[in-house]
């Protein structure tokens, strides 16, 4: 096996030829440099490729509750990301629900998932966004009973990638990637009866 050759040199010589070439190039691009841990900035109103998807984070707004479609624990307050969502696959989707992730946010555990997803004009749960047909969305998480209701919130979307062909199945399909966007947006409280 240590005798193996290819082209009349040694394996290895490939091996060490083809990391140096990747280490060169890397270095050409700044690879070398400390990666930035900062992602692009997120705000209200702005869209963002997330890959499969077109997010504009709207606004982000506490609730007493959504009837019928969620309720908090007693004592508690839903806290939603307002989203407008375009599908930008040729293929209808359902929102995913890692796409929109809170952090820092008292209560939450910054991978809490949604209780769930819903359209703003019909209240369609889970819905199924038409391909090129922006959506208006809300991300509902439940806040546990708190002496004060966030002010703001650390929003983050994440990113999807396309495979033509999944490793596991051999089918075409989207999977999480990186985070493409965070930003921190004011939280409008809705819990209390509006002023007349």
């Amino acid at each position: 096996m240590a005798d193996l050759q290819v082209r009349g040199r040694p394996v290895k010589i490939w091996a060490i030829g083809a990391g140096a070439v990747v280490l060169a190039i890397s270095a050409a691009f700044g690879g070398l440099n400390k990666a930035e841990a900062e992602n692009p900035p997120l705000a209200a109103g702005t869209a963002v490729n997330a890959g499969q998807f077109e997010v504009t984070v709207q606004r982000v707004v506490t609730v007493t509750d959504l009837k019928p479609l969620f309720t908090p624990e007693p004592g508690g307050a839903l806290i939603a990301v307002v989203t407008k969502l375009k599908v930008t696959d040729d293929t209808g989707a359902t929102p995913p629900s890692d796409l929109i992730r809170l952090i820092g946010v008292p209560g939450l555990e910054d991978d809490a998932r949604p209780v769930g997803t819903a359209t703003l004009d019909d209240n369609t749960q889970s819905p199924v966004l038409t391909p090129d047909a922006a959506e208006d969305v809300a991300y509902v998480f439940k806040l546990p009973k708190l002496s004060e209701l966030p002010t703001e919130a650390k929003v983050t979307v994440q990113g999807y990638e396309h495979y033509d062909e999944s490793l596991l199945d051999h089918h075409e399909k989207w999977l999480p990637a990186d985070i493409v966007a965070e930003g921190t947006i004011k939280v409008t409280d809705k819990t209390k009866p509006s002023k007349s």
